[in-house]
């Protein structure tokens, strides 16, 4: 070869010899062009799959309402509860504190939605229970029973190799489970409302219960309020038995006209903690699960399917060449 000579004749035609990245890719879409019968197969495949699952699985309602805290100005507002200034300014004593110690009665609702002591109130209702577990409510014997098929059969084998049980009679514990796999919680434009959705496969019962849910975490913190609204004035009462002082005696004067304020609007029959503002609704038809997006999910999936199982059946018989080469 004479001095000066290129070795690689593509660099005086400026052709840049492919890179290894783009070598694999094309042997990717070539591999993929190859067996286009099995693309086409994993698709309609996933598709197939995604058929047979909605057929299988039983169709749910989605019962949302929108709802925010208590409003305490407007014409539609109950009004402030606690009075802010009167008096000697005794009310501002009435939840000490630093600032980030404070908790609204609407966080309280939130907190306690469906959960808690408000459970345990929801399962003294039988036509509740009967509602949210109704795969173990035998209808005919008006009793509850181990749910039938093959999938809790093995579980209570599996509880009773460890030495455990199932369930029976469902309690607090078991519908605030309940509810908490059922509900869903949302927050509307980074603003104080709240959407709460729950699912059903009967539309009336989803109704049904998102009502009674709301309505017995309020009736809750309603009652705990009054209570311990109560439970000032008896003491403040008791307190004035006692003192003699006239400014002491004032001082109390003040106090127990205020709880008295709020005892008396916390009675009022309004919503204490939260505002309904859109009350509970659902679609006239299922919404869940969504045809029109787990189908197309689903052929996707399949198609994905596909190209791993020809990359890798690919990669395989690759390999196996390399070693019957050597």
């Amino acid at each position: 070869m004479p001095d000066g000579a290129l070795a690689q004749p593509d660099a005086m035609t400026l052709r840049l010899p492919a890179t290894g990245g783009e070598a694999d890719l094309r042997r990717f879409v070539r591999l993929l062009r190859q067996g286009w019968r099995w693309l086409l197969a994993g698709g309609f495949g996933g598709i197939a799959l995604a058929v047979c699952t909605l057929w299988l699985v039983t169709p749910a309602y989605t019962a949302a309402m929108v709802i925010g805290p208590t409003a305490r100005v407007g014409s539609a507002a109950m009004g402030a509860r606690v009075p802010m200034l009167s008096g000697r300014d005794s009310a501002a004593m009435a939840e000490p504190g630093a600032g980030d110690e404070s908790l609204s009665d609407f966080a309280r609702y939130l907190e306690l939605f469906g959960s808690g002591p408000v459970a345990e109130q929801l399962a003294r209702d039988s036509r509740l229970l009967q509602a949210l577990f109704p795969d173990r409510w035998d209808a005919e014997t008006q009793r509850w029973r181990m749910p039938s098929g093959m999938v809790p059969a093995v579980k209570r084998a599996f509880l009773a190799l460890v030495g455990r049980q199932d369930w029976l009679e469902p309690d607090g514990e078991r519908v605030a489970r309940a509810l908490r796999d059922r509900l869903v919680i949302d927050m509307l434009r980074s603003g104080p409302m709240r959407r709460i959705t729950l699912r059903h496969s009967d539309r009336a019962t989803a109704l049904d219960l998102l009502g009674r849910v709301a309505a017995a975490t309020d009736a809750h913190l309603r009652a705990e309020a009054a209570r311990r609204s109560a439970a000032q004035i008896a003491h403040i009462k008791d307190r004035l038995g006692a003192v003699t002082v006239a400014e002491h005696r004032q001082a109390l004067s003040d106090l127990l006209l205020d709880q008295e304020r709020v005892a008396m609007m916390i009675g009022v029959d309004l919503p204490f903690a939260a505002d309904m503002i859109q009350p509970p609704g659902a679609a006239a038809l299922p919404d869940w699960p969504n045809p029109a997006v787990v189908v197309p999910l689903a052929g996707v999936a399949g198609l994905i399917a596909a190209c791993f199982c020809l990359s890798a059946s690919h990669a395989l018989r690759d390999g196996w060449a390399g070693e019957a080469a050597r």
